[in-house]
């Protein structure tokens, strides 16, 4: 990170209590004294305006940043602005102290008067960072077909603007019994551009998905589905991985899409329900006979169901074929001769 010289002796007379206020993002302490005045001239009789909120690329915080009309004195820095992509907050009694020092003509109205800083950062996201550790891990003897994947879920890196930054693995040390690993990214040489990850290699294996939500009873098409990769040790063990066992299945209830499908997830899809009309089919080598039945079940193809006989009244038991269609066993069905 480029080091700013700061343009005058006020970071001595206001740097304790406006730089714990810019790394804490807290409000400041203003219990400590003004110790030098002599760098401000008579009293500036301009009007002068709080900036309430504020949004700053530098890592400093600089008068007329935070007043409006502070003359020729804008440019001085008066504390250090929070790490990229954080906020500090600045109270009404220390910004009294800056406008007395400065002799601004500006007083803070009441105690719930402050000054919020915010600091604008590039972000680099979780996914960027897991393909630059990929990258030094599979170079350090990793599953080139596994992922690096951090503990933290919401990770983002900040990092300061303005300027060009190379993100690297300044150090990593990887257990590939377990696939945990602990990494220290850098992106500049100064301490505080530094900073250290944790997370695991997992191996990853290609999983069919349902690319939209689908309801209970809806049958599941191949359109219906999408591929992804996801990490091995998170699947369940009943996780379908082969697309053949869910095409023409049914949802037994509703499943999100992009997520894992189990076998409790899907049945086959029901030939009958429960009151349909039926066709029975009883054939022997020598005839085949049809009646009409109501299904006393529902079921699907292949399942055993029980029918009444409309003619008999009697009820039978056969094995659905297909939609509307139950074959009978003669040799266990005489009822319906």
């Amino acid at each position: 990170m480029k080091h700013i010289s700061l343009v005058l002796g006020f970071v001595v007379m206001f740097g304790a209590p406006a730089m714990a206020a810019s790394i804490t993002g807290q409000t400041t302490d203003t219990s400590q004294k003004i110790e030098d005045m002599t760098a401000v001239d008579g009293p500036d009789l301009n009007i002068v305006a709080l900036n309430d909120h504020i949004v700053v690329q530098d890592g400093v915080i600089r008068l007329g940043e935070a007043f409006q009309g502070s003359g020729k004195y804008a440019d001085r820095v008066i504390a250090y602005a929070p790490r990229p992509g954080s906020r500090a907050v600045f109270d009404a009694r220390w910004l009294k102290q800056i406008a007395v020092a400065f002799k601004l003509n500006w007083r803070p109205r009441s105690t719930a008067e402050r000054l919020v800083v915010e600091r604008e950062s590039q972000v680099i996201s979780k996914s960027e960072v897991e393909d630059i550790l990929f990258e030094r891990l599979v170079a350090e003897g990793g599953d080139a077909s596994s992922r690096a994947v951090l503990s933290n879920r919401s990770f983002r890196l900040h990092l300061p603007v303005g300027e060009d930054y190379l993100l690297g693995v300044d150090q990593i040390s990887f257990e590939p019994s377990n696939g945990r690993f602990s990494a220290v990214l850098a992106w500049g040489t100064g301490k505080d551009e530094r900073l250290r990850v944790t997370g695991r290699l997992e191996h990853m294996t290609e999983v069919p998905v349902l690319a939209k939500r689908m309801m209970g009873g809806d049958v599941i098409q191949q359109a219906d589905l999408k591929w992804i990769d996801m990490p091995q040790a998170r699947l369940a063990r009943n996780a379908i991985t082969d697309a053949s066992h869910l095409i023409g299945m049914a949802a037994k209830r509703s499943i999100s899409a992009g997520k894992a499908v189990t076998e409790g997830d899907i049945r086959r899809p029901k030939a009958i329900s429960k009151g349909d009309s039926v066709t029975l089919i009883l054939s022997t080598p020598t005839m085949r006979l049809t009646t009409k039945g109501s299904a006393l079940e529902s079921g699907a193809e292949g399942d055993t169901v029980r029918i009444t006989n409309s003619q008999t009244r009697t009820v039978v038991e056969g094995i659905i074929t297909g939609p509307g269609q139950v074959r009978v066993d003669p040799a266990v069905n005489m009822a319906m001769r």
